[in-house]
This record gives C-alpha cells, structure tokens and sequence, in this order.
C-alpha cells in the first residue's frame, strides 16, 4: 500500500499545480498529459486527458515505481492554457 500513497502523493502534487506529466508504464508504454482526477478513497487509479488518446483511467499497478514525472512544456502546445 506504501507504493500506491506514494504514486497518490506525486500525482496529487502535479494535479493541483496543474503541471504536464510523463507517465512510464511497467509495460514500457509511456503517457503524455494532464490528471483531471485521481481517486483519493482508494488512492489506486487516475484519469489522464492524454495527448494522443484523451481521456485515460490509469490503474497505479500499471505504472512503474516512480514512474510519474513533470513533462518539459513546449510554448505553442495546448496543455500550457
């Protein structure tokens, strides 16, 4: 459970600071985006408004440990309004 408060904390800081993520996947797959919502009873999942796909529900068992980083934000792209 450790694990998953500590992925809880990290995406809860990047929400309320709004900050663009990059997520690493432990299937080696990596996200682009935004967290519009993460679910603080269980503290095991988060929607993701992905740059390729949208609207994503992401389990924390998906994600690798420390696998929620802040994403360098590129001046023109939609996610800095």
């Amino acid at each position: 459970m450790e694990r998953n408060d500590n992925l809880y904390e990290t995406a809860k800081f990047y929400k309320d600071k709004n900050i663009s993520i990059h997520i690493n996947l432990k299937s080696r797959d990596w996200l682009n985006g935004k967290i519009l919502s993460i679910n603080e009873f269980t503290k095991d999942r988060l929607v993701l408004k992905e740059e390729r796909f949208g609207e994503m529900l992401i389990l924390f068992e998906r994600i690798k440990d420390d696998g929620i980083k802040p994403r360098e934000e590129k001046g023109d792209e939609k996610w800095t309004k």
